[in-house]
């Protein structure tokens, strides 16, 4: 083989590498500081407590913000929680499986069924977003607090999902072509 060719091959798995390197610390990044909404919520819960049970005195808005907040650490730490294998599996023959089987099982997973949702999750999510944002939609409670950030929290969501996915499919065409883990 030309060394030219095995060098060119080289450059084009550090590239490919270096993507997926990227996309996985995305997902990292929006977990670790995503995940700090639940800390949000509990604060907020306690808040409420202290302030209905204590004080006597409760308060209008710390429940649409809590919901907004668990929203938030639910649906922009998917794609972390992918790139955790943390979401429900039913993997009773799958851990089973030689890798090689387990990652073309993989790839049929993603291609469709999670690909699948992520493409319609993602069209319709910018959709509702983007028509709460053209009204500025607002809830219709006491607090009237906007609800169009946290509509917009869902392709965003969406979209950190789909780029781990797109990491991950990336790591197992790698591992069925060359053998070897990214």
């Amino acid at each position: 083989m030309p060394s030219g060719s095995f060098s060119r091959r080289r450059s084009i798995l550090r590239n490919i590498s270096a993507i997926v390197k990227i996309l996985d610390a995305i997902s990292e990044w929006s977990g670790k500081v995503f995940s700090w909404f639940i800390v949000t919520v509990i604060a907020l819960s306690l808040y409420e407590v202290f302030t209905r049970r204590l004080l006597g005195k409760p308060t209008i808005w710390t429940h649409e913000i809590i919901a907004y907040c668990f929203a938030g650490a639910v649906l922009l730490t998917i794609g972390y929680t992918l790139k955790h294998k943390a979401h429900a599996n039913v993997d009773i023959l799958y851990d089973y499986l030689p890798p090689r089987v387990q990652a073309i099982f993989d790839l049929v997973a993603y291609t469709f069924f999670l690909g699948i949702f992520v493409v319609f999750l993602l069209y319709f999510g910018i959709k509702f977003a983007a028509t709460s944002w053209s009204i500025m939609e607002r809830t219709p409670s006491a607090f009237n607090f906007y609800i169009f950030p946290a509509k917009t929290m869902l392709p965003v969501g969406v979209f950190l999902l789909a780029l781990q996915m797109i990491s991950d499919v990336i790591k197992r065409i790698v591992f069925l072509v060359k053998g070897e883990s990214l």
